[in-house]
């Protein structure tokens, strides 16, 4: 019987992809919890295997019998896995999701979209996120854990799931407010309520804004702010009830789950920002590293690989994502909405990615 390890680091959307992976495999796997100190948050090298950018002690524990694959996702995990790789005598089977330095070093990658990953045989590009929906029996214990809270509030209910500011987006007060006004005028309009998710990225002015609009606005409004310490959280319970959602474009796993539950999407207002800096930096990445249209090879790759070593990671485009849905009629800019009755956002790359992981298994 195979020995599966899958890394998780408490990045939820990352985690989620890992470990859904890993259970379609259909073999038994243990989740290794991973914490990183303070060398993580300055490790830019790819200076090989090591675990100096883990607190050990807070960790589940890395130690034999080794397992025979790594399921991991993100670039802070990669001198861990390697890590592992190593201990096993080069034994263990390495399966990184997104743009993880040093692609030669693993066995697959797995490059979402938004990712500027150029394909190679040991790389596969994916259409859109490994973000699946929650199970429908998770939805009806939420929906049916927060029934008694949320029951006053009446139908329609239309949903804001609300990330932050991430490059090139940001989420602003005025863009808050925008938000906030267009959906209430919206939801009264339908004589239904707005229900609002804020996360651990949505900055203080706007959740300020929010909170403000939501107490001035009355009882068709609920508001939820996110908090590291909460003990409870609705986000479920509003994917099971809500009938349309607006998303902020830089939330992509949940742009993806509300896809593929198959309702109404809109992309929420939000301001463009643009660097100088990151533009530049964007244009090297392209130069050295290629791109999805245009992979480098032979000499190229190797550039790519010595750019990658010396933390230059390759480009990230995020609107690629919510521009994709929007092309592709799965969803719309707010206050119009997209979606396509009767369909859900497809899964297909997955049952291909699952026969990649178990050949190396088999291997």
């Amino acid at each position: 019987m195979a020995r599966v390890w899958v890394l998780t680091s408490g990045r939820t959307g990352d985690d989620k992809q890992s470990l859904r992976l890993a259970t379609a495999l259909g073999e038994p796997f243990e989740e290794k919890k991973i914490v990183f100190n303070e060398r993580a948050a300055t490790w830019r090298l790819m200076l090989g295997p090591g675990v100096d950018t883990v607190d050990l002690a807070r960790s589940s524990s890395l130690e034999a019998p080794w397992p025979d694959m790594v399921i991991s996702t993100g670039w802070r995990q990669v001198p861990v896995v390697r890590w592992v790789r190593w201990r096993s005598g080069g034994r263990t089977r390495l399966v990184q999701m997104n743009r993880p330095p040093g692609p030669r070093h693993f066995d697959l990658v797995l490059s979402p979209p938004q990712y500027e990953v150029p394909a190679r045989p040991n790389i596969v590009r994916l259409d859109w996120p490994l973000q699946p929906p929650p199970e429908p029996e998770t939805l009806a214990r939420a929906a049916a854990e927060w029934e008694p809270r949320l029951r006053a509030l009446p139908r329609p209910w239309t949903v804001l799931l609300l990330g932050g500011s991430s490059h090139p987006f940001q989420l602003g007060p005025d863009d808050a407010r925008t938000l906030f006004d267009g959906a209430l005028a919206r939801v009264s309009n339908a004589g239904g309520s707005l229900l609002i998710s804020t996360s651990r990225r949505t900055p203080e002015p706007a959740l300020e804004v929010l909170r403000q609009a939501s107490a001035d606005a009355g009882d068709r409004v609920y508001l939820y702010t996110w908090s590291a310490d909460a003990t409870e959280n609705p986000y479920l319970a509003f994917l099971s009830g809500g009938d349309e959602f607006v998303v902020t474009p830089d939330s992509i796993s949940m742009l993806v789950e509300v896809a593929r539950l198959g309702r109404p999407l809109a992309i929420a207002p939000h301001t463009r920002v643009r660097s100088l800096g990151k533009d530049l930096r964007a244009a090297a990445k392209r130069l050295l590293h290629g791109s999805p249209e245009a992979p480098r090879t032979g000499l190229g790759e190797s550039i790519s690989d010595l750019a990658s070593a010396l933390g230059l990671k390759f480009g990230r485009d995020l609107a690629s994502v919510s521009r994709k849905m929007i092309e592709r009629g799965w969803a719309a800019d707010f206050p119009d909405f997209g979606g396509r009755p009767g369909e859900v956002l497809p899964d297909d790359d997955f049952a291909r990615i699952v026969e990649r992981a178990k050949a190396l298994l088999d291997d």
